[in-house]
């Protein structure tokens, strides 16, 4: 299995860089009202909006949850899962998705709105199971501490299927001090880098691991040799990082936040400047993991390309910075761990233990 095959991202990638390329001339029209885009955001994985006068910035994003909701489709409807209760994690997930990607910047998100589109309407009939939805939202937004004052249920027969909902959102964050902002703009070589856990699959890979599902005979209810259920480990709810990264914002020096998202590990050379990011230490992966691995037949370095691999987030910063981000990551009950260094040279990821090198 590949999940090119699925999810090609030498096709999607340019598509990204035209759209950069096609609005590049709408971005200074919001000058018009005295405000500002960040250009050095462009590309990052939130955009900052400057507000020259004032003493902070904006930030604003927008993801979607990807297929992560099928599972839960697919757990429901048999009685040896946990019925509707499946849902309430893809509504944290699908609000993960953009808020994870807000801290990136710096941004403090406080304000939520989602999409929940429909191929039919029927989809929302059952009631409880559309709360459910809900309450997985409100779960991740009493976390974080921010607002879902808004939102959108279209229904897009022909274009969504109609056994299935397509869940999207986007957020906004304060930057605050200005100084918060980070884009890379002081990484240099010899910064640390510091991974923190991820707690399962998150939402990206999915894909790929559903079509692991379909080839099992039990599907997402195949017991895994830790005894527990595909299904149900697919769905343990994403982590929220916002907390944890705004508290090692305003207590530490960071250079450059990654969230490890689509393109797995090589999302830690996300930021522009050219550095090698040498990776000393992987953490083992979690039992999930290497059940997908087996069963899918992916390389080594199709993995780390693919899932997270029980990386959530990449930080770099200073030597000094350590001891504060090993601290409010415990504060935070997260776990923290050195990962490797930055270094002068190509662009790119070497994983020097698994032989992986990313460009």
């Amino acid at each position: 299995m590949k999940y090119s095959d699925i999810v090609d991202y030498e096709k999607l990638d340019p598509v990204k860089k035209a759209a950069i390329e096609s609005f590049s001339s709408t971005i200074e029209k919001p000058s018009r009202i005295g405000l500002r885009i960040v250009p050095e955001t462009l590309g990052e994985p939130a955009i900052a909006i400057d507000f020259p006068e004032q003493d902070f910035m904006l930030a604003f994003n927008v993801e979607g949850l990807g297929t992560k909701n099928i599972i839960a489709d697919e757990m429901s409807k048999d009685s040896r899962g946990k019925g509707i209760k499946y849902y309430e994690t893809v509504g944290k997930d699908c609000l993960a998705m953009s808020t994870n990607d807000l801290a990136a910047i710096g941004a403090d998100a406080f304000v939520y709105g989602d999409i929940l589109s429909s191929g039919n309407s029927n989809w929302f009939a059952d009631l409880e199971k559309s709360k459910a939805v809900l309450k997985g939202f409100k779960t991740g937004a009493d976390e974080i501490g921010l607002a879902v004052p808004c939102g959108e249920t279209p229904t897009l027969k022909g274009v969504v299927n109609e056994s299935t909902i397509d869940m999207a959102g986007a957020s906004i964050g304060i930057i605050k001090p200005k100084e918060n902002l980070t884009y890379g703009q002081s990484l240099v070589a010899d910064n640390i880098i510091i991974g923190l856990e991820a707690n399962g699959i998150h939402s990206n890979g999915v894909s790929l691991a559903r079509k692991v599902a379909e080839q099992l005979p039990n599907g997402y209810f195949t017991e895994m040799p830790n005894g527990k259920l595909f299904g149900e480990e697919l769905l343990v709810p994403t982590t929220l990082y916002t907390r944890v990264l705004m508290d090692m914002l305003n207590s530490c020096k960071i250079s450059y936040l990654s969230p490890i998202t689509g393109h797995g590990w090589k999302k830690i050379m996300r930021a522009k400047k050219s550095f090698t990011y040498k990776i000393d230490f992987v953490p083992e992966p979690s039992e999930l993991f290497k059940f997908l691995v087996e069963k899918s037949g992916v390389t080594e370095k199709e993995a780390y390309f693919t899932w997270n691999m029980g990386l959530g987030y990449a930080i770099m910063a200073p030597k000094e910075s350590r001891d504060a981000i090993f601290k409010a990551s415990e504060k935070h009950d997260i776990k923290a761990f050195d990962l490797g260094s930055v270094r002068d040279g190509n662009k790119s990821v070497a994983i020097k233990s698994k032989n992986i090198v990313f460009e």
